[in-house]
């Protein structure tokens, strides 16, 4: 049986309440997945926080 097959068939059998919080945690990890995916291209928050700070035509405040 493939991975697929058993995770379905292991949804099947849990109660609405547990089947609720692995859809909201399925969603999770496919929005983690697709952030990791652009993170080499996207500045992280500091880089974003300096940016900032220059439009401000102020220094980066310590934190």
């Amino acid at each position: 049986m493939k991975t697929q097959e058993r995770l379905i068939e292991e949804v099947k059998r849990q109660p609405e309440p547990v089947q609720r919080e692995l859809l909201h945690y399925l969603r999770f990890l496919v929005r983690q997945q697709e952030e990791s995916q652009w993170s080499d291209v996207l500045p992280d928050r500091q880089v974003e926080q300096e940016a900032l700070d220059l439009l401000d035509g102020g220094e980066s405040q310590a934190r």
